[in-house]
């Protein structure tokens, strides 16, 4: 177990996220599933979350890491907001 710290705090959080696009059916696949995990990574390296993905051909897996000073409602609202 890794424990991340900030100045008042030390935590370890770990959330599963399941990703789907709203028209599903194999869309995932070569570039458009390269481009998708491109665009979740730099959004987690802009917002200081720390993330594992699976791309799969109609989803994609997240796992996730951030500071408690966000709600899971926040990241979530900007994953979406900002792939979209």
């Amino acid at each position: 177990m890794v424990w991340r710290r900030t100045v008042h705090s030390a935590y370890d959080t770990a959330y599963h996220l399941l990703w789907s696009p709203k028209y599903r059916k194999g869309l995932l696949r070569g570039e458009l599933a390269k481009r998708v995990e491109e665009l979740f990574r730099e959004i987690a390296q802009a917002h200081d979350i720390t993330i594992e993905l699976e791309v799969s051909v109609d989803h994609v897996h997240i796992f996730c890491s951030f500071a408690p000073r966000y709600a899971i409602a926040q990241v979530v609202g900007r994953l979406k907001s900002e792939s979209a």
